[in-house]
Protein backbone atom coordinates (compact mmCIF):
# COMPACT_ATOMS: atom_id res chain seq x y z
CA UNK A 1 0.00 0.00 0.00
CA UNK A 2 1.13 3.59 -1.12
CA UNK A 3 2.05 5.58 1.80
CA UNK A 4 1.15 9.83 0.94
CA UNK A 5 2.56 11.73 2.94
CA UNK A 6 1.18 15.39 3.07
CA UNK A 7 2.22 18.67 3.99
CA UNK A 8 1.53 22.41 4.23
CA UNK A 9 3.57 25.53 4.11
CA UNK A 10 2.43 29.33 4.75
CA UNK A 11 4.54 31.94 3.11
CA UNK A 12 6.37 34.83 5.43
CA UNK A 13 3.65 36.67 5.85
CA UNK A 14 2.14 36.96 9.06
CA UNK A 15 -0.94 35.92 10.40
CA UNK A 16 -3.44 37.57 12.47
CA UNK A 17 -1.97 36.85 16.14
CA UNK A 18 2.08 37.24 15.06
CA UNK A 19 1.66 40.72 13.54
CA UNK A 20 4.56 42.80 14.88
CA UNK A 21 3.85 45.47 17.26
CA UNK A 22 6.57 47.75 18.89
CA UNK A 23 4.58 47.24 22.14
CA UNK A 24 6.11 43.46 22.27
CA UNK A 25 9.46 44.41 22.45
CA UNK A 26 9.90 45.32 26.24
CA UNK A 27 7.66 42.38 26.88
CA UNK A 28 9.83 40.11 24.91
CA UNK A 29 13.38 41.29 27.32
CA UNK A 30 10.85 39.96 30.55
CA UNK A 31 13.76 36.71 29.95
CA UNK A 32 16.38 38.82 29.82
CA UNK A 33 17.16 38.60 33.99
CA UNK A 34 16.59 34.57 33.96
CA UNK A 35 19.35 34.30 31.06
CA UNK A 36 21.68 36.64 33.31
CA UNK A 37 21.11 34.06 36.32
CA UNK A 38 21.64 31.29 33.93
CA UNK A 39 24.96 32.33 32.47
CA UNK A 40 26.30 33.81 35.79
CA UNK A 41 25.26 30.47 37.88
CA UNK A 42 27.38 28.73 35.07
CA UNK A 43 30.70 30.55 35.37
CA UNK A 44 29.71 33.74 37.36
CA UNK A 45 33.96 34.48 36.84
CA UNK A 46 33.71 34.89 32.80
CA UNK A 47 30.55 36.44 32.77
CA UNK A 48 32.50 39.23 35.39
CA UNK A 49 34.92 39.27 33.45
CA UNK A 50 33.51 39.92 29.92
CA UNK A 51 31.17 42.31 31.46
CA UNK A 52 34.48 44.32 32.69
CA UNK A 53 36.45 43.66 28.72
CA UNK A 54 32.77 45.08 27.35
CA UNK A 55 32.84 48.43 29.44
CA UNK A 56 36.53 48.82 28.73
CA UNK A 57 35.81 48.61 25.22
CA UNK A 58 33.43 51.45 25.75
CA UNK A 59 35.96 54.11 25.73
CA UNK A 60 38.40 53.43 22.80
CA UNK A 61 36.67 55.20 19.90
CA UNK A 62 36.33 58.22 22.20
CA UNK A 63 40.16 58.08 22.79
CA UNK A 64 41.20 56.89 19.40
CA UNK A 65 39.40 59.77 17.90
CA UNK A 66 40.99 61.96 20.63
CA UNK A 67 44.64 60.69 19.23
CA UNK A 68 44.16 61.25 15.72
CA UNK A 69 42.93 65.03 16.27
CA UNK A 70 46.41 65.40 18.42
CA UNK A 71 47.94 63.39 15.34
CA UNK A 72 47.21 65.90 13.14
CA UNK A 73 47.85 69.02 15.03
CA UNK A 74 51.05 67.37 16.01
CA UNK A 75 52.25 66.92 12.04
CA UNK A 76 51.04 70.67 11.21
CA UNK A 77 53.17 71.67 14.48
CA UNK A 78 56.07 69.91 13.08
CA UNK A 79 56.14 70.94 9.65
CA UNK A 80 55.65 74.93 11.11
CA UNK A 81 58.70 74.20 12.77
CA UNK A 82 60.51 71.86 11.02
CA UNK A 83 60.85 69.23 14.01
CA UNK A 84 59.96 66.25 13.91
CA UNK A 85 59.95 66.26 17.94
CA UNK A 86 56.03 67.11 18.24
CA UNK A 87 54.92 63.96 16.62
CA UNK A 88 56.08 61.36 19.31
CA UNK A 89 54.36 61.34 22.30
CA UNK A 90 50.69 62.06 19.93
CA UNK A 91 52.43 58.53 17.48
CA UNK A 92 53.04 56.37 20.10
CA UNK A 93 49.76 57.20 21.79
CA UNK A 94 48.22 56.37 19.19
CA UNK A 95 50.11 53.09 18.96
CA UNK A 96 49.01 52.11 22.40
CA UNK A 97 45.49 52.62 22.07
CA UNK A 98 45.36 50.57 19.13
CA UNK A 99 47.29 48.04 20.89
CA UNK A 100 44.85 48.07 23.96
CA UNK A 101 42.30 48.08 21.61
CA UNK A 102 43.59 45.05 19.63
CA UNK A 103 44.22 43.25 23.05
CA UNK A 104 40.35 43.93 24.71
CA UNK A 105 39.04 42.38 21.24
CA UNK A 106 41.05 39.28 21.77
CA UNK A 107 40.46 38.82 25.46
CA UNK A 108 36.79 39.39 24.52
CA UNK A 109 36.54 37.00 21.99
CA UNK A 110 38.62 34.42 23.73
CA UNK A 111 36.34 34.78 27.00
CA UNK A 112 33.09 34.70 25.31
CA UNK A 113 33.95 31.79 23.27
CA UNK A 114 34.82 29.65 26.72
CA UNK A 115 31.61 30.98 28.07
CA UNK A 116 29.53 29.79 24.96
CA UNK A 117 30.89 26.47 25.44
CA UNK A 118 29.86 26.05 28.95
CA UNK A 119 26.73 27.54 28.35
CA UNK A 120 25.99 25.48 25.02
CA UNK A 121 26.80 22.53 27.11
CA UNK A 122 24.31 23.78 30.17
CA UNK A 123 21.59 24.11 28.16
CA UNK A 124 21.81 20.98 26.56
CA UNK A 125 22.01 19.34 30.11
CA UNK A 126 19.39 20.93 31.00
CA UNK A 127 16.82 19.98 28.37
CA UNK A 128 18.08 16.34 28.64
CA UNK A 129 16.68 16.53 32.32
CA UNK A 130 13.67 18.08 31.06
CA UNK A 131 13.21 15.62 28.63
CA UNK A 132 13.78 12.93 30.88
CA UNK A 133 11.00 14.08 33.24
CA UNK A 134 7.90 14.50 30.16
CA UNK A 135 5.12 11.95 29.35
CA UNK A 136 5.43 10.41 26.13
CA UNK A 137 2.75 12.22 25.15
CA UNK A 138 4.83 15.22 24.26
CA UNK A 139 6.76 13.33 22.00
CA UNK A 140 4.28 11.74 20.48
CA UNK A 141 2.77 14.91 19.63
CA UNK A 142 4.21 16.81 17.00
CA UNK A 143 3.11 20.15 17.86
CA UNK A 144 5.39 19.78 20.95
CA UNK A 145 8.07 17.74 19.44
CA UNK A 146 8.71 20.56 17.84
CA UNK A 147 9.23 22.53 20.45
CA UNK A 148 12.04 20.57 21.82
CA UNK A 149 13.41 20.54 18.57
CA UNK A 150 13.69 24.21 18.30
CA UNK A 151 14.82 24.61 21.82
CA UNK A 152 17.70 22.10 21.33
CA UNK A 153 18.69 23.76 17.70
CA UNK A 154 18.07 27.19 18.43
CA UNK A 155 18.73 28.08 22.01
CA UNK A 156 21.76 26.34 23.43
CA UNK A 157 24.23 29.69 21.92
CA UNK A 158 21.27 32.22 22.68
CA UNK A 159 21.99 33.58 25.99
CA UNK A 160 25.71 33.63 25.81
CA UNK A 161 24.65 36.07 22.82
CA UNK A 162 22.34 37.65 24.37
CA UNK A 163 24.76 38.57 27.29
CA UNK A 164 27.44 39.44 25.04
CA UNK A 165 24.99 41.70 23.07
CA UNK A 166 23.73 42.77 26.69
CA UNK A 167 27.41 44.07 27.47
CA UNK A 168 28.07 45.33 23.98
CA UNK A 169 24.90 48.00 24.53
CA UNK A 170 26.15 49.06 28.02
CA UNK A 171 29.53 49.64 26.62
CA UNK A 172 27.96 51.39 23.55
CA UNK A 173 26.15 53.32 25.77
CA UNK A 174 29.78 54.32 27.30
CA UNK A 175 31.25 55.32 23.54
CA UNK A 176 28.25 57.42 23.31
CA UNK A 177 28.23 59.40 26.00
CA UNK A 178 32.36 60.32 25.44
CA UNK A 179 31.69 60.62 21.50
CA UNK A 180 28.78 63.46 22.51
CA UNK A 181 30.78 64.70 24.51
CA UNK A 182 33.78 65.70 22.39
CA UNK A 183 31.01 66.75 20.21
CA UNK A 184 28.78 69.25 22.28
CA UNK A 185 32.32 71.30 22.15
CA UNK A 186 31.71 72.36 18.53
CA UNK A 187 27.60 72.01 18.01
CA UNK A 188 25.09 70.45 20.04
CA UNK A 189 22.56 69.56 16.74
CA UNK A 190 25.32 67.66 15.34
CA UNK A 191 24.59 65.16 18.26
CA UNK A 192 20.72 65.79 17.44
CA UNK A 193 20.91 64.96 14.46
CA UNK A 194 23.26 61.87 14.43
CA UNK A 195 20.90 60.23 17.00
CA UNK A 196 17.59 60.57 15.26
CA UNK A 197 19.19 59.15 11.77
CA UNK A 198 19.21 55.51 12.86
CA UNK A 199 16.35 55.37 14.61
CA UNK A 200 13.70 54.69 11.57
CA UNK A 201 16.22 51.71 10.57
CA UNK A 202 15.81 50.13 14.21
CA UNK A 203 12.29 50.21 13.47
CA UNK A 204 12.44 48.01 10.40
CA UNK A 205 15.07 45.78 12.00
CA UNK A 206 13.08 44.76 14.89
CA UNK A 207 9.91 44.76 12.82
CA UNK A 208 11.59 42.01 9.93
CA UNK A 209 13.33 40.22 13.20
CA UNK A 210 10.32 39.19 14.11
CA UNK A 211 8.84 38.17 11.17
CA UNK A 212 12.03 36.00 11.05
CA UNK A 213 11.07 34.36 14.29
CA UNK A 214 7.47 33.57 13.33
CA UNK A 215 8.99 32.31 10.20
CA UNK A 216 10.88 30.16 11.72
CA UNK A 217 8.01 28.84 13.89
CA UNK A 218 6.15 28.29 10.64
CA UNK A 219 8.95 26.47 8.35
CA UNK A 220 9.66 23.59 11.74
CA UNK A 221 7.32 20.66 10.98
CA UNK A 222 8.59 21.01 7.00
CA UNK A 223 12.10 21.11 8.32
CA UNK A 224 11.96 18.36 10.57
CA UNK A 225 10.37 16.36 7.47
CA UNK A 226 13.41 17.33 5.24
CA UNK A 227 15.75 15.57 8.39
CA UNK A 228 13.62 12.94 8.42
CA UNK A 229 14.13 12.37 4.72
CA UNK A 230 17.90 12.99 5.15
CA UNK A 231 18.49 10.15 7.81
CA UNK A 232 16.14 7.80 5.35
CA UNK A 233 18.99 8.29 2.36
CA UNK A 234 21.98 8.15 4.81
CA UNK A 235 20.54 5.49 7.68
CA UNK A 236 21.96 1.61 6.63
CA UNK A 237 18.37 0.71 8.70
CA UNK A 238 16.58 1.67 5.86
CA UNK A 239 18.87 1.88 3.28
CA UNK A 240 17.68 -1.83 2.07
CA UNK A 241 14.26 -1.36 2.21
CA UNK A 242 14.98 2.04 -0.02
CA UNK A 243 17.12 -0.03 -2.89
CA UNK A 244 14.87 -2.92 -2.36
CA UNK A 245 11.67 -0.27 -3.42
CA UNK A 246 13.52 2.12 -5.95
CA UNK A 247 12.77 5.10 -3.20
CA UNK A 248 16.06 7.38 -3.61
CA UNK A 249 14.38 9.30 -6.27
CA UNK A 250 11.18 9.14 -4.37
CA UNK A 251 12.78 10.86 -1.14
CA UNK A 252 15.37 12.60 -3.10
CA UNK A 253 12.18 14.67 -4.95
CA UNK A 254 10.30 15.20 -1.81
CA UNK A 255 13.27 16.88 -0.07
CA UNK A 256 14.00 18.92 -2.84
CA UNK A 257 10.40 20.50 -3.50
CA UNK A 258 10.71 21.55 0.29
CA UNK A 259 13.48 22.76 0.47
CA UNK A 260 12.96 24.41 -2.37
CA UNK A 261 9.72 26.19 -1.25
CA UNK A 262 11.59 26.87 2.27
CA UNK A 263 14.19 28.55 0.25
CA UNK A 264 12.04 30.87 -1.66
CA UNK A 265 10.11 31.73 1.78
CA UNK A 266 13.05 32.31 2.99
CA UNK A 267 14.42 34.56 0.03
CA UNK A 268 11.21 36.62 0.04
CA UNK A 269 12.04 37.88 3.67
CA UNK A 270 15.21 37.94 3.27
CA UNK A 271 15.27 40.63 0.07
CA UNK A 272 12.87 42.46 1.86
CA UNK A 273 14.68 43.00 4.70
CA UNK A 274 17.78 44.02 3.08
CA UNK A 275 16.02 45.98 0.76
CA UNK A 276 14.49 47.91 3.62
CA UNK A 277 17.72 48.32 6.01
CA UNK A 278 19.40 49.90 2.46
CA UNK A 279 16.84 52.48 1.87
CA UNK A 280 17.22 53.35 5.63
CA UNK A 281 21.13 53.81 5.31
CA UNK A 282 20.74 56.35 2.74
CA UNK A 283 19.29 58.49 4.98
CA UNK A 284 22.49 57.89 7.19
CA UNK A 285 24.73 58.76 4.35
CA UNK A 286 22.68 62.03 3.51
CA UNK A 287 22.87 62.95 7.35
CA UNK A 288 26.66 62.53 7.60
CA UNK A 289 27.07 64.43 4.52
CA UNK A 290 25.68 67.58 6.03
CA UNK A 291 27.87 66.73 9.13
CA UNK A 292 30.67 66.61 6.85
CA UNK A 293 29.86 69.74 5.40
CA UNK A 294 29.15 71.69 8.34
CA UNK A 295 32.50 70.71 10.19
CA UNK A 296 34.71 71.22 6.61
CA UNK A 297 33.27 75.26 7.25
CA UNK A 298 34.58 75.64 10.39
CA UNK A 299 37.72 74.54 9.64
CA UNK A 300 38.15 77.19 7.27
CA UNK A 301 36.86 79.87 8.73
CA UNK A 302 39.02 79.24 11.43
CA UNK A 303 36.93 78.03 14.06
CA UNK A 304 38.90 74.53 14.16
CA UNK A 305 42.32 72.99 13.28
CA UNK A 306 43.37 70.24 10.76
CA UNK A 307 42.74 68.30 14.02
CA UNK A 308 39.61 68.63 15.15
CA UNK A 309 38.55 68.88 11.42
CA UNK A 310 39.55 65.05 11.78
CA UNK A 311 38.42 64.92 15.31
CA UNK A 312 35.06 66.16 14.99
CA UNK A 313 33.77 64.31 11.58
CA UNK A 314 35.25 60.95 12.96
CA UNK A 315 32.98 61.31 16.36
CA UNK A 316 29.92 63.12 14.44
CA UNK A 317 30.12 59.67 12.15
CA UNK A 318 30.76 57.47 15.40
CA UNK A 319 27.97 58.85 17.48
CA UNK A 320 25.32 57.64 14.23
CA UNK A 321 27.24 54.58 14.27
CA UNK A 322 27.42 53.66 17.58
CA UNK A 323 23.65 54.76 18.23
CA UNK A 324 22.51 52.58 14.85
CA UNK A 325 24.53 49.94 16.78
CA UNK A 326 22.59 50.46 20.07
CA UNK A 327 19.49 50.18 18.22
CA UNK A 328 20.71 46.86 16.03
CA UNK A 329 21.84 45.59 19.58
CA UNK A 330 18.76 46.23 20.91
CA UNK A 331 16.87 44.87 17.87
CA UNK A 332 19.42 41.30 17.90
CA UNK A 333 18.72 41.07 21.60
CA UNK A 334 15.28 41.24 21.06
CA UNK A 335 15.30 38.64 18.26
CA UNK A 336 17.68 36.36 20.47
CA UNK A 337 15.01 36.67 22.81
CA UNK A 338 12.08 35.35 21.11
CA UNK A 339 14.30 32.09 20.10
CA UNK A 340 15.22 31.70 24.30
CA UNK A 341 12.20 32.34 25.39
CA UNK A 342 11.16 28.63 23.31
CA UNK A 343 13.95 27.25 25.32
CA UNK A 344 12.36 28.58 28.65
CA UNK A 345 8.55 27.59 27.41
CA UNK A 346 9.60 23.97 27.15
CA UNK A 347 11.35 23.94 30.46
CA UNK A 348 8.00 25.00 31.77
CA UNK A 349 6.25 21.86 30.78
CA UNK A 350 5.32 19.56 33.41
CA UNK A 351 4.81 15.94 33.51
CA UNK A 352 0.95 14.51 34.03
CA UNK A 353 2.11 11.33 34.68
CA UNK A 354 4.12 10.91 37.99
CA UNK A 355 4.88 9.14 41.56
CA UNK A 356 2.43 9.93 44.58
CA UNK A 357 3.40 12.14 47.53
CA UNK A 358 3.46 8.34 49.76
CA UNK A 359 4.46 5.73 46.79
CA UNK A 360 3.90 2.00 48.00
CA UNK A 361 6.83 -0.34 47.97
CA UNK A 362 7.13 -2.63 44.74
CA UNK A 363 10.93 -2.81 44.70
CA UNK A 364 11.18 -6.92 45.04
CA UNK A 365 11.12 -8.89 42.42
CA UNK A 366 9.92 -12.20 44.40
CA UNK A 367 7.45 -9.87 45.71
CA UNK A 368 6.54 -9.09 42.23
CA UNK A 369 5.94 -13.25 41.28
CA UNK A 370 3.23 -13.46 43.65
CA UNK A 371 1.30 -10.27 42.68
CA UNK A 372 -2.08 -10.57 40.18
CA UNK A 373 -2.44 -8.01 37.38
CA UNK A 374 -5.97 -6.90 36.81
CA UNK A 375 -7.14 -4.55 33.68
CA UNK A 376 -10.46 -3.47 35.07
CA UNK A 377 -12.77 -1.66 32.96
CA UNK A 378 -10.50 0.19 30.92
CA UNK A 379 -10.45 2.83 28.28
CA UNK A 380 -7.76 5.00 26.43
CA UNK A 381 -7.92 6.83 23.84
CA UNK A 382 -4.26 8.71 22.69
CA UNK A 383 -4.41 12.31 22.40
CA UNK A 384 -5.51 14.27 19.53
CA UNK A 385 -7.94 11.38 18.64
CA UNK A 386 -11.85 11.26 19.17
CA UNK A 387 -12.62 8.84 21.97
CA UNK A 388 -16.02 7.40 20.29
CA UNK A 389 -14.81 6.61 17.26
CA UNK A 390 -10.69 6.13 17.82
CA UNK A 391 -10.28 5.07 21.06
CA UNK A 392 -7.81 2.32 20.98
CA UNK A 393 -9.21 0.58 24.27
CA UNK A 394 -12.83 0.57 25.29
CA UNK A 395 -14.05 -0.62 28.67
CA UNK A 396 -11.56 -3.60 28.95
CA UNK A 397 -11.20 -5.91 31.65
CA UNK A 398 -9.24 -9.21 32.26
CA UNK A 399 -6.59 -10.75 35.09
CA UNK A 400 -3.37 -12.19 35.26
CA UNK A 401 -2.70 -14.51 37.81
CA UNK A 402 0.89 -15.05 39.37
CA UNK A 403 2.58 -17.34 37.57
CA UNK A 404 0.80 -17.56 34.29
CA UNK A 405 1.99 -16.63 31.03
CA UNK A 406 -0.15 -15.39 28.50
CA UNK A 407 -0.15 -14.46 25.04
CA UNK A 408 -2.09 -11.08 23.42
CA UNK A 409 -3.13 -12.14 19.93
CA UNK A 410 -4.87 -9.57 17.80
CA UNK A 411 -4.34 -7.62 14.47
CA UNK A 412 -2.18 -4.06 13.81
CA UNK A 413 -3.67 -1.65 15.81
CA UNK A 414 -5.90 -4.16 18.39
CA UNK A 415 -4.36 -2.31 21.28
CA UNK A 416 -1.44 -4.98 22.54
CA UNK A 417 1.05 -2.49 22.76
CA UNK A 418 -1.43 0.10 24.14
CA UNK A 419 -1.61 -2.64 26.86
CA UNK A 420 2.13 -2.61 27.88
CA UNK A 421 2.25 1.22 27.59
CA UNK A 422 -0.55 1.47 30.11
CA UNK A 423 0.75 -0.94 32.29
CA UNK A 424 4.19 0.64 32.40
CA UNK A 425 2.35 4.42 32.72
CA UNK A 426 3.61 5.62 29.50
CA UNK A 427 -0.12 6.47 29.20
CA UNK A 428 -2.68 6.92 32.07
CA UNK A 429 -6.16 5.25 31.10
CA UNK A 430 -8.66 7.45 30.37
CA UNK A 431 -11.20 5.64 32.37
CA UNK A 432 -11.28 2.11 34.65
CA UNK A 433 -7.73 1.31 36.62
CA UNK A 434 -4.86 -0.97 36.73
CA UNK A 435 -3.95 -2.90 39.45
CA UNK A 436 -0.77 -5.04 40.76
CA UNK A 437 -1.43 -6.63 43.83
CA UNK A 438 -4.46 -5.31 44.18
CA UNK A 439 -3.46 -2.05 44.20
CA UNK A 440 -3.68 0.58 41.61
CA UNK A 441 -0.51 1.08 39.98
CA UNK A 442 -0.61 4.79 40.36
CA UNK A 443 -0.09 3.79 44.00
CA UNK A 444 3.68 3.11 43.05
CA UNK A 445 6.15 4.80 42.73
CA UNK A 446 6.91 5.58 39.01
CA UNK A 447 10.64 4.37 38.57
CA UNK A 448 9.79 0.98 40.84
CA UNK A 449 7.30 -0.18 38.97
CA UNK A 450 8.92 0.44 35.39
CA UNK A 451 12.24 -1.11 37.15
CA UNK A 452 9.92 -4.28 37.94
CA UNK A 453 8.55 -4.84 33.97
CA UNK A 454 10.51 -6.49 31.26
CA UNK A 455 9.27 -4.51 27.77
CA UNK A 456 11.17 -5.08 24.44
CA UNK A 457 9.00 -2.98 21.93
CA UNK A 458 8.64 -4.16 18.13
CA UNK A 459 10.76 -0.62 17.36
CA UNK A 460 13.55 -1.41 20.39
CA UNK A 461 16.84 0.45 20.26
CA UNK A 462 20.01 -0.42 19.32
CA UNK A 463 22.28 1.28 21.30
CA UNK A 464 25.89 3.19 20.03
CA UNK A 465 27.62 1.77 22.80
CA UNK A 466 29.37 -1.14 24.19
CA UNK A 467 28.47 -4.66 24.33
CA UNK A 468 28.63 -4.49 28.36
CA UNK A 469 26.61 -1.70 27.85
CA UNK A 470 23.95 -2.97 25.31
CA UNK A 471 22.85 -5.25 27.89
CA UNK A 472 23.21 -3.47 31.18
CA UNK A 473 20.87 -0.42 29.95
CA UNK A 474 18.08 -2.88 31.30
CA UNK A 475 19.17 -2.33 35.02
CA UNK A 476 21.32 0.86 34.74
CA UNK A 477 22.62 0.46 38.37
CA UNK A 478 24.19 -2.30 37.54
CA UNK A 479 25.47 -1.65 34.41
CA UNK A 480 28.90 -1.41 35.41
CA UNK A 481 29.19 -5.23 36.98
CA UNK A 482 30.26 -7.19 34.78
CA UNK A 483 29.73 -10.48 36.25
CA UNK A 484 25.77 -9.57 36.38
CA UNK A 485 26.19 -8.59 32.53
CA UNK A 486 28.10 -11.67 31.53
CA UNK A 487 24.71 -13.78 33.33
CA UNK A 488 22.72 -12.02 31.73
CA UNK A 489 24.02 -12.92 28.46
CA UNK A 490 24.76 -16.22 29.66
CA UNK A 491 20.80 -16.69 30.04
CA UNK A 492 19.74 -15.16 26.53
CA UNK A 493 22.48 -16.90 24.76
CA UNK A 494 24.26 -13.78 23.49
CA UNK A 495 27.74 -14.87 25.44
CA UNK A 496 28.86 -16.87 23.12
CA UNK A 497 28.89 -13.88 20.10
CA UNK A 498 29.66 -11.62 22.41
CA UNK A 499 33.08 -13.45 23.38
CA UNK A 500 33.93 -13.66 19.53
CA UNK A 501 34.08 -9.91 19.03
CA UNK A 502 37.54 -7.90 19.26
CA UNK A 503 36.96 -6.67 22.79
CA UNK A 504 33.94 -8.85 24.38
CA UNK A 505 32.07 -6.90 26.22
CA UNK A 506 33.95 -3.76 25.59
CA UNK A 507 33.39 -3.66 22.01
CA UNK A 508 31.35 -0.92 20.76
CA UNK A 509 28.49 -1.26 18.53
CA UNK A 510 26.53 0.39 16.16
CA UNK A 511 26.65 1.67 12.48
CA UNK A 512 29.76 4.06 13.56
CA UNK A 513 31.64 0.73 15.41
CA UNK A 514 31.33 -2.78 15.04
CA UNK A 515 27.68 -4.29 13.76
CA UNK A 516 26.69 -7.48 15.26
CA UNK A 517 24.76 -7.40 11.97
CA UNK A 518 27.69 -7.81 9.62
CA UNK A 519 28.93 -11.04 11.27
CA UNK A 520 26.46 -12.96 13.06
CA UNK A 521 22.75 -12.66 14.78
CA UNK A 522 22.58 -13.34 18.59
Amino acid sequence: MKQQIIFSSRGPGPRTDEKFSIKRVPAAFASLPRVLRLVWSTSAVLTLILGLLSLAQGFMPAITVTISGLVIDSVVQAIRIHSIAPIWLPVGLQLGAALASSLLSTFSNTVQQLLQEQVSNRVQLEILKKADTLDLAFFENPESYDKIRQAANQSSYQPVTMISQTFDLGRTVVTLLSLIFLLLHLAWWLAIVALIVPIPAFFSSTRYGWRGYQLMRRQSPERRLMAYFVTLMTTDTYNKEIKLFNLGDFFTRKFWRLATDLYKQDKKLLLRRYFTNFAWSGLTVAANSVIYLYVALQAVVGRISLGGLTLYTQTAVQVGQNFQGLLNGISSTYENTLYVNTLFEFLKYSPRIVSPANPQALDSAAEVKGLDVEFRDVSFTYPGKDPETQAALKHVSFTIRAGEAIALVGRNGAGKTTLVKLLTRLYDPDGGEILIGGRNIKEYDLKDLREQVGVIFQDYVNYYMTAQENIGVGRVDKIEQRELVKSAASKSGADTVIEQLPQGYDTMLGRWFKDLKESTQL
